[in-house]
């Protein structure tokens, strides 16, 4: 009978091990795989709205976010944004809160922001926004990854108007056709073209 015991106990052993065993493999499984999710491919979205209202003729602006950076410095960033400009005007771009660095600052702190280059007429013709920062300074005032701290990850903001041709119930899409943060070294640069970068849309709902 005791030997029964001791063998019903050491199965017993065996079961209660072994479950804890597998619970240990799924939390280092969900542990690993969390970086990954939260800090996987850097994608740039624009970020959609709420109904724009038909009766509303003021400008709106939509913030275009980054939620990530590779480990390099970018000095260049460009994108372009294609828009139905028979129905939306585009009225230009506004500064993002992600800083560039300061080559002027001897600690290297960063204190500035990006001028963008932009021609919103050319925009407005081709219903497509090219915007583009260039660091001239050979790489000193570049993005990274080390000045995205305290959520500081808008890129910039665009400004639209809608048309006197809008109507209520439309749905107006705009759409990246192309993104690239620059690197000196071509191998870490983020873009479309090469699926380091990630990109999502938006689309403006028109109400009442």
């Amino acid at each position: 009978m005791k030997k029964i015991l001791m063998h019903l106990t050491r199965e017993r052993l065996f079961v209660i091990f072994s479950g804890i065993a597998v619970s240990i493999a799924l939390a280092l499984s969900f542990y690993f795989q969390v970086p990954a999710m939260l800090f996987g491919t850097p994608t740039l979205k624009i970020e959609t709205p709420q109904k724009i209202s038909i009766s509303d003729a003021e400008p709106f602006t939509l913030d275009v976010s980054i939620s990530n950076l590779g480990d390099a410095r970018y000095p260049a960033m460009s994108v372009s944004i294609s828009f139905d400009s028979s129905r939306l005007e585009f009225l230009g771009v506004e500064e993002g809160n992600l800083l560039i660095h300061n080559s002027e600052n001897a600690a290297g702190v960063a204190e500035q922001l990006p001028e963008w280059s932009y021609n919103t007429e050319q925009c407005n013709e081709s219903g497509l926004i090219n915007i583009m920062y260039l660091d001239m300074t050979g790489g000193r005032n570049a993005f990274s990854k080390a000045l995205m701290e305290n959520d500081n990850n808008v890129v910039l903001r665009l400004n639209f108007r809608l048309r006197g041709s809008s109507r209520s119930g439309d749905v107006y899409h705009l759409i990246m056709e192309d993104a690239v943060f620059a690197a000196s070294d071509e191998t870490q640069s983020l873009a479309m073209t090469t699926d380091t970068l990630k990109t999502k849309n938006a689309k403006i709902v028109v109400g009442e």
